[in-house]
């Protein structure tokens, strides 16, 4: 089915602009302007805001056994705007990678929004061979979870380096450290200079959960544009905001959920009803992380601003 999101008001990362696109089945077709040449079924979305679809993570996903608090899950998500999940699977020993791999696929078999899975790693645990591992099996993220910060040094880092070339999983920490705040942020400096210096992607905290990931780290994972964008041959993955939840010019799209949700040409969200459909989900895989970031991102984690008094 072809049909023409006809100039719509669209918000894409903070940036507003006025857009037309041309959707065929699960797929945007083309944008532009106008389509005044075309005769297919057009939308009026005069009431709404257009935005693409929102990237979220969910690491306790993974340990839901019922079928039902599943299903209440999904149905969580969706109605949220979550068109692309990512999560993670828990790994301590390299020989067990592929197992877990495996049963982390068969948790998501039910799924009906797309996922990504990437691997949760205790730092003392990340060797290059666990590194290689991942970019063998093409995960592209490694949340590496810190209860010492003195194990940030004793990490080889140079080795891991080397394993990921030409594969580049971005590793992500996640701080389970006790202490004041100004002694964590002294940690996460050091976390930035070492891999930077490394040139490993990272970025130094985790993301919050159910929350929209930005562009940036989509990038670095190397889901951007297929997933979190309104370009041609990308997923026809968008939310619709209404206007008249938006406070004037204080637009602040975290604070409502969207109305409308549709993932891959498909309504998953229409006002208060969520439609879930079981196994509709698949498995996102990256070819090449960081395919289209720019050289000057590349290996660059936030500016971390710390506060000594």
């Amino acid at each position: 089915m072809k049909y023409i999101i006809e100039n719509a008001l669209t918000n894409i990362y903070g940036e507003e602009q006025r857009n037309s696109y041309l959707i065929e089945g699960s797929k945007v077709m083309y944008n532009a302007n106008h389509f005044s040449q075309y005769n297919h079924m057009r939308i009026n979305t005069d009431r709404f805001v257009l935005t693409p679809g929102y990237a979220m993570v969910d690491f306790s996903i993974l340990s839901i056994s019922h079928f039902s608090s599943f299903k209440e899950r999904m149905k969580h998500l969706q109605s949220i705007g979550c068109t692309t999940l990512i999560t993670a699977f828990n790994v301590f020993l390299e020989h067990e990678f592929r197992t877990e791999l495996k049963k982390a696929k068969h948790a998501l078999i039910n799924s009906s929004i797309d996922y990504l899975l990437g691997a949760k790693i205790p730092l003392s645990k990340l060797t290059p061979t666990m590194v290689r591992m991942c970019c063998k099996h093409k995960v592209p993220l490694i949340f590496a979870e810190i209860i010492d910060p003195e194990e940030i040094n004793d990490v080889n880092w140079q080795w891991i380096r080397g394993e990921l070339f030409p594969y580049h999983t971005m590793i992500v920490p996640i701080w389970n450290i006790p202490g004041s705040k100004r002694t964590l942020q002294r940690f996460k400096m050091e976390w930035e200079q070492i891999l930077t210096v490394n040139k490993i992607t990272t970025q130094i905290d985790a993301p919050i959960e159910h929350a929209p990931l930005s562009k940036q780290f989509l990038l670095n994972v190397g889901l951007y544009p297929k997933k979190g964008a309104l370009k041609v041959g990308t997923d026809a993955d968008y939310l619709l905001f209404s206007k008249a939840e938006l406070d004037g010019d204080e637009k602040d799209y975290k604070d409502i959920h969207p109305e409308v949700v549709v993932a891959n040409g498909v309504v998953k969200k229409a006002g208060i009803e969520v439609y879930i459909q079981p196994g509709v989900g698949k498995e996102l895989t990256v070819a090449v992380p960081r395919q289209f970031t720019q050289i000057s991102h590349a290996f660059q984690p936030a500016t971390i601003y710390v506060d000594y008094y």
